[in-house]
């Protein structure tokens, strides 16, 4: 058996891997680490303190689980599919707070990926670790059959988590996932070591220290520990389970919140554990937050997790865990046999977090700070005819040539700074939507806007470029391919099609909110804009082209990136940015800059003529 591990360095990881490495039916085991070789060898270190020296059949793969194919390219990403047989997501963002996006990166971001090489290779499973508290507020009885049950959510975690399971659950590749739901999370129960204070251990120093907090005494609680989430998910790994299992203690077996607040009292030497107030009366509480030993987290959030925690709320049903592990002496233990054990351990390293193990900003960070300076130097003017042009020329090599729409020439920055560094990017701004002025008599038509690319191009002595656009950037971006091929090295289209509503709806609602001059006359040059011979002439364009598209583009149907991909016998990539609308370049400029530096290196090794047509969705 092959592995891929991510998380390896987190608190249910770890503990994962050294279940593993116990296992002889082990072939191989990857650990996907961060991009930073610094961070990287960090982490390995503190794993080899933890698990003793790591085997030869360990070996690790750099990227950045955030970002598209891992931050892989193309051919380390096939070459990555290729070489295991399952899967083992253990990664995640654990912070209880309100922040969806940070949340959605980490825990769900990654879930594209996945699919993505479970539909590459058919042979693959991917076994997910998700959390009890995909039920949110649902109250009563949460089986491992449910998922959607009409429940909101306290914090972005839980959320997220629920949202990798149901991106799971619709995909292709869903009898082919298996998903651990392990309830709150603790330190190994023997010892009450822990890798990582993540998890539950805020929520448990918050119950430890209080003198008061809001909860009902006699609600449940579950609490499990780490180690015996780690021997269940192996153990279910090996013998190839499917479905979905509770990690946790159940009904029957969850002791009381009163009965958790003793045990975690008794961790830290004291004699009783926290008052328990109603939330009403307890409110003012907020004021100063709770207790928060080691500044796990801030006093406010430490007051909002207990409030939303310690109060009857979803209770776990166990059976398919039961019924799968129960036979082969697998057993969560009981938490006044533990749990105290678990709060000691941690009080006797003052708390103490090791954040170097929380996921590192994408490699890509780091060489781009001199582009990003570049971004703000002074914005350059050439007359082109009755035009004055806005641009910004930064950087040098291949040069690429960036077109925008209704965002504005400013939501390229991300997207920029991240090409700068080995090309030449030069951002032209539209006339009407931009700092582009015209003369009264000047054109705003987009078949005359890329009329001015192609002047000003002319005046930078640019013979041949790749041609890059969004929202009505792509349509001029059309117009130049379709008139100039000869000088277009490849074409990137964004969000973009002519083959829908027109005028486009959020274009036609900004100039209703926004209605400057240069606004109007750009609308009504763009009513009336020749769709029908565009589309034609799309046809001929030869090109290289990459399409890409918002995955939550509300003003145009994922049905039109196909048709424009279909329409140009050049288009070799279709990519879909997960949680983006039309501006996916500037609110995912990471997965987009990826996208288009895969392809800009991709076509510069092959013709038009023997490029494979792939798509992303």
């Amino acid at each position: 058996m092959r592995l891929l591990l991510t998380g390896a360095a987190s608190l249910v990881g770890a503990e994962v891997l050294r279940q593993l490495l116990r296992r002889h039916e082990i072939e191989s085991l990857q650990l996907l680490m961060p991009n930073d070789a610094a961070v990287a060898t960090r982490l390995l270190q503190r794993l080899e303190s933890q698990l003793g020296p790591l085997p030869q059949s360990v070996s690790v793969v750099n990227g950045d689980l955030r970002l598209a194919r891992f931050g892989l390219s193309a051919a380390a990403f096939e070459q990555l599919g290729a070489s295991f047989d399952v899967g083992i997501h253990c990664a995640q963002r654990e912070t209880k707070d309100h922040d969806l996006e940070a949340a959605r990166q980490f825990n769900l971001l990654p879930i594209e990926s996945w699919i993505d090489l479970l539909e590459r290779n058919p042979l693959v499973r991917l076994h997910q670790l998700s959390t009890a508290f995909t039920a949110g507020t649902h109250r009563g009885l949460y089986t491992e059959f449910d998922l959607e049950c009409g429940q909101q959510f306290h914090n972005a975690f839980e959320q997220s988590k629920y949202e990798a399971e149901v991106r799971l659950r619709e995909s292709r590749v869903t009898d082919r996932v298996t998903i651990h739901r392990p309830s709150h999370t603790l330190g190994c129960a023997a010892t009450g070591d822990a890798f990582e204070l993540s998890g539950a251990y805020p929520l448990i120093a918050t119950i430890a220290a209080a003198a008061v907090l809001p909860g009902d005494a006699r609600a449940r609680i579950d609490f499990v520990p780490a180690d015996f989430v780690a021997d269940a998910m192996t153990t279910l790994i090996v013998t190839s389970a499917a479905g979905t299992f509770h990690h946790a203690l159940g009904w029957h077996a969850s002791p009381t919140v009163r009965e958790v607040s003793s045990l975690a009292a008794k961790g830290l030497g004291r004699k009783h554990g926290a008052r328990l107030l109603p939330r009403g009366v307890a409110s003012p509480l907020r004021i100063a937050g709770a207790a928060n030993p080691g500044n796990l987290t801030s006093p406010d959030l430490a007051y909002t997790t207990a409030r939303d925690l310690l109060h009857q709320g979803p209770v776990f049903d166990t059976y398919l865990a039961q019924r799968a592990l129960s036979p082969l002496g697998i057993a969560p233990p009981a938490a006044d046999q533990w749990l105290t054990t678990a709060v000691r351990a941690a009080n006797a390293r003052e708390w103490k977090s090791r954040r170097e193990s929380e996921p590192q900003e994408p490699s890509v960070v780091v060489p781009i700070r001199a582009a990003a300076a570049a971004l703000a130097a002074e914005k350059q003017f050439h007359r082109v005819g009755d035009v004055n042009v806005a641009y910004r020329d930064i950087g040098s090599g291949d040069p690429v040539v960036f077109l925008h729409g209704i965002s504005g020439a400013q939501s390229w920055d991300g997207v920029v700074e991240r090409i700068a560094t080995r090309r030449r990017a030069i951002v032209i701004e539209t006339l009407g939507l931009g700092d582009t002025e015209g003369d009264a008599n000047a054109d705003y038509g987009l078949a005359a806007q890329a009329v001015m690319v192609r002047g000003l191009l002319s005046a930078l002595d640019i013979s041949t470029a790749h041609i890059v656009g969004n929202d009505s950037g792509g349509v001029i971006a059309q117009f130049f391919a379709v008139r100039w091929p000869h000088l277009v090295r490849s074409l990137v289209l964004s969000d973009c099609d002519t083959h829908g509503p027109w005028p486009p709806a959020h274009l036609s609602r900004a100039s209703r909110q926004y209605p400057r001059k240069p606004l109007k006359q750009f609308m009504r040059a763009l009513e009336r804009t020749d769709r029908t011979t565009l589309n034609h002439l799309l046809g001929r364009v030869e090109a290289p082209t990459l399409i890409v598209w918002g995955g939550d583009h509300g003003n145009g149907s994922l049905s039109w990136a196909r048709t424009l991909y279909d329409a140009i016998p050049g288009a070799r990539r279709l990519e879909i940015i997960p949680f983006a609308g039309v501006a996916c370049h500037e609110e995912r400029p990471d997965l987009f800059a990826r996208a288009l530096t895969d392809f800009l290196e991709e076509t510069a090794h092959q013709s038009s003529g023997t490029s494979a047509r792939t798509s992303r969705v």
